[in-house]
């Protein structure tokens, strides 16, 4: 092959610009709309946001669509309205990521929800040593609020109101104060054990019109300790264990702190669409530039992992 560059002769200069003729890009209105999107079309995804989404675990082809729907609604008429809608239609594939975390986050947190409450229905077991001396001490009352506290009190309770009912009063129901309150226990224990060991002073010297009103004193104030935490259990019930969809969709808020955030950014992201649609139709109302056709007969279709147009001979 020669080196030496050579000028065209006159005939073949004649043919190149017949050539040329042939092939100067589409001539009607419809085929220069479906040109128009070309730029858009085959317009590769920034580096960085193709990476988030493939790091993310999201398909690439669903946010091919939404941005090949998104164009063909606003109709780009060049390469700089094109650049317009890729940034709306990122900001907008953004904001969904926003809703489907928000999503998963409430749908943990309403598992965890469920699984701590079917943790209290299970009750904590008592532990050992540590409560044992917490219950001499200052009684079972005292005790975190548990199921297993308020049985084990209401249980206790019952047992003495019984043994109050015998002719001879249980002698163990002193032992029950001490479980109940605590060897230092206050006023209560102080009282419920100073009338019992009045009652069983009175029956020994054979004052019985004082041991049935010791007997009634000392009923009236298991009775009214049964009561007491016959209502406590109901309403740690109601609180902690039986089922309420109301008090679990409260559960699922974020803390004060996280909701904001999130509001803020997702304030942020659509105040970025509305200020990139503004400028859109900005430029569209002020350019001089064709409107494109409306192209009911194109479709669009994917080659090789990327959009191309396809339509019909313009």
């Amino acid at each position: 092959m020669s080196l030496i560059k050579r000028e065209p002769s006159a005939a073949q200069a004649d043919a190149s610009r017949a050539n040329s003729q042939l092939s100067t890009g589409p001539r009607t209105e419809r085929g220069k709309a479906i040109a128009c999107l070309n730029g858009l079309a085959t317009r590769r995804l920034s580096p960085v946001e193709a990476l988030n989404i493939t790091a993310l675990g999201e398909e690439p082809g669903d946010f091919e669509t939404m941005r090949r729907d998104l164009s063909a609604a606003m109709r780009p008429r060049d390469d700089w309205e094109s650049v317009w809608v890729q940034d709306i239609a990122i900001l907008r594939w953004r904001l969904w990521r926003l809703q489907r975390a928000e999503a998963g986050i409430l749908a943990v947190r309403k598992q965890k929800v469920e699984i701590e409450r079917q943790r209290l229905e299970l009750s904590v077991q008592t532990k050992g040593t540590e409560n044992a001396i917490a219950i001499r001490a200052f009684g079972c009352c005292s005790l975190p609020d548990s199921l297993e506290k308020f049985e084990n009190i209401l249980r206790t309770l019952r047992i003495m109101r019984e043994g109050l009912e015998e002719r001879e009063p249980d002698p163990k129901i002193p032992l029950y104060f001490d479980y109940l309150y605590g060897r230092c226990g206050g006023t209560l224990h102080s009282r419920l054990t100073s009338r019992f060991e009045s009652l069983v002073k009175s029956q020994a010297e054979g004052k019985y019109g004082i041991v049935e009103l010791d007997r009634e004193a000392l009923q009236a104030e298991v009775d009214k300790q049964i009561s007491k935490y016959e209502r406590l259990l109901e309403l740690y019930r109601a609180e902690h264990l039986e089922e309420n969809a109301s008090r679990q969709d409260a559960e699922l808020l974020l803390k004060t702190e996280e909701m904001n955030k999130v509001i803020r950014y997702e304030t942020h992201l659509e105040d970025q669409i509305e200020r990139k649609l503004r400028q859109f139709y900005a430029r569209r109302r002020e350019s001089n530039l064709p409107e494109p056709e409306a192209l009911s007969a194109t479709t669009v279709r994917t080659e090789g992992g990327e959009p191309a147009c396809q339509g019909t001979a313009a």
